[in-house]
């Protein structure tokens, strides 16, 4: 009776946990955008700046042209990383509520986490891509406005040696 208890309320908080994030959505609203970035964000290694860059775009000093290729890059894949990054998270929910199964073996839980390291390698691709535009696109200006703005939200970065061009 005691461990029933115990596994319910652990099975409730983990799908409520699971509901949570399945609520999470985009909207219209900057700060909500922002706060689902950050969660998404768990699930990969590489962070998201696409987003910082284009706010801060001013600062950053870019050119029409630099910022109209970070809006193309973003039109053209944004959806496809937030699917695969919701993605990721769905799986690692149900990958959770599995393990508490008796009926799941050791080897259907390995390819469960398989399908989860192939979906986050799938949004690394992506950030990767995001990256390799911005390092294309990026003159020694920018990254120094780039590295301003990132001290000032506090990410913890320092300036990377640049080759002069």
């Amino acid at each position: 009776m005691k461990y029933r208890v115990i596994f319910t309320a652990l099975i409730t908080f983990i799908l409520t946990t699971g509901a949570a994030l399945a609520e999470t959505g985009i909207n219209d609203h900057k700060i909500e955008q922002h706060q689902y970035i950050e969660k998404l964000d768990k699930i990969s290694f590489l962070p998201s700046l696409l987003p910082v860059i284009i706010e801060n775009s001013d600062v950053i000093e870019l050119t029409d042209g630099q910022l109209q290729k970070m809006l193309d890059w973003r039109t053209i894949n944004r959806e496809d990383v937030i699917v695969s990054m919701n993605e990721v998270a769905r799986k690692r929910v149900e990958m959770k509520e599995a393990s508490l199964s008796p009926d799941v073996s050791s080897e259907q839980l390995l390819q469960m986490q398989n399908d989860v390291f192939r979906l986050q390698r799938e949004v690394t691709k992506y950030k990767l891509s995001c990256r390799d535009m911005v390092l294309d696109t990026f003159n020694k200006n920018n990254w120094e406005g780039f590295f301003l703005v990132l001290a000032e939200e506090e990410m913890g970065v320092a300036l990377p040696e640049m080759k002069e061009n």
